[in-house]
């Protein structure tokens, strides 16, 4: 005799290579409950419409994959954070943010060397203004025919900094003590009052995003240590 059961999936904790998976199996005859919770190992990635996706890892059979449908937000530790469906429980994913391109924000997963969130976002505003401590994007979430707060905003709050070699670096806090720098290289154009650095990667590509100093902010970072750096380079300061 065949009994149908019903499956329900819940979704209990993200970690940088796996996921825990609570299933309930329920028999639509005896209506008799199993409860199984599943730790799956696999990859974390973002898809093209910047929804979470974990492929799982598996020995046999055909790979399966797992879409966080909805939109993910930022908590104030500036970490990712995805709510299930309707219910308290939420995914917290602990990494740190990188950027690596003009159109394109990178999460990196602590603890992981496979798996990071690229997503494609736009540029709010090109130039930036080290008073202001963000920097801010505009990103899209989920399909075209049901996007989930389409264009919503999403901003890196950090602290401006003098690095080496006429560098700059974007220091981020993300709680319990825990700091870490996106490291700019810069081309340095000196202007009446003001210095303005159009920043690029770590390989020299430009960002397409520049951020001005004004002197009086320039004397707040220590001007003296920029003036040390020009010199170094041989450059009129």
């Amino acid at each position: 005799m065949n009994l149908s059961t019903n499956i329900r999936k819940r979704f209990i904790c993200a970690e940088s290579d796996s996921l825990t998976v609570e299933t309930i199996q329920t028999l639509s005859k005896t209506r008799r409950q199993r409860l199984r919770v599943l730790r799956l190992r696999g990859t974390w990635r973002a898809n093209s419409q910047n929804e979470l996706v974990f492929n799982v890892a598996l020995r046999k059979g055909p790979p399966q994959t797992y879409t966080l449908k909805g939109a993910w937000k930022i908590n104030k530790n500036q970490q990712i954070e995805y709510q299930c469906g309707q219910g308290p429980d939420v995914l917290t994913f602990k990494g740190y943010w990188d950027i690596s391109s003009a159109n394109k924000l990178v999460y990196v997963l602590e603890g992981s060397s496979t798996s990071r969130f690229e997503f494609k976002v736009q540029l709010e505003s090109p130039t930036l203004y080290p008073k202001k401590g963000e920097i801010r994007y505009r990103i899209g979430i989920g399909t075209r025919k049901n996007r989930l707060n389409p264009r919503q905003a999403l901003v890196l709050y950090g602290e401006w900094k003098f690095g080496r070699n006429l560098g700059l670096v974007f220091q981020m806090s993300y709680g319990q003590n825990r700091v870490k720098a996106i490291v700019f290289n810069a081309m340095v154009t000196l202007g009446r009052n003001k210095v303005i650095f159009a920043l690029k990667d770590e390989a020299g590509k430009p960002l397409g995003m520049t951020l001005t100093m004004t002197r009086k902010f320039l004397e707040h970072l220590d001007a003296k240590a920029f003036i040390r750096l020009k010199s170094s380079q041989d450059e009129p300061a």
